[in-house]
């Protein structure tokens, strides 16, 4: 019985990794040095397999959480911006033919393309573990 405990114990505790560091992420986009109004954020670490989006707000503001947590694993990050919207609850999402909610006219938006992908964007970002300060990204057109 005392085997099985502690081989029960061990098992347990190889399962268990401690979490990895976190960093806050909080900043604003501008374009061309106006607050970019509506959009999705997006950060990607392919070295660590971690990517997370966050949305932008009518002040250019965003805030990336997840269900792990504030913030981001401790890393570099290349960074995307798209003028679409996220949506932000299933209460949002439409029925299908109810109220579908029309995508932002991507030809209107004052965002350039390039910045629509990681691979073209040139923004990046180094999060450290803990509070960090609030980004800044001012694209240009």
């Amino acid at each position: 019985m005392f085997r099985v405990l502690v081989g029960l114990l061990l098992l347990i505790s190889l399962g268990c990794s401690p979490a990895e560091q976190r960093g806050t992420v909080t900043g604003k986009v501008l374009v061309e040095g106006v607050p970019l109004t509506e959009g999705t954020i997006y950060f990607e670490n392919q070295a660590k397999g971690v990517a997370l989006t966050g949305q932008i707000k009518p002040d250019g503001s965003f805030k990336l959480a997840s269900h792990q947590g504030a913030g981001l694993v401790v890393g570099a990050y290349q960074v995307a911006v798209s003028p679409e919207a996220m949506l932000m609850s299933a209460d949002e999402i439409p029925l299908v033919g109810k109220n579908v909610r029309q995508p932002n006219d991507v030809k209107k938006s004052p965002l350039p393309e390039k910045y629509h992908k990681t691979s073209t964007s040139g923004l990046t970002a180094e999060i450290k573990e803990g509070e960090n300060p609030p980004l800044e990204f001012d694209l240009k057109k």
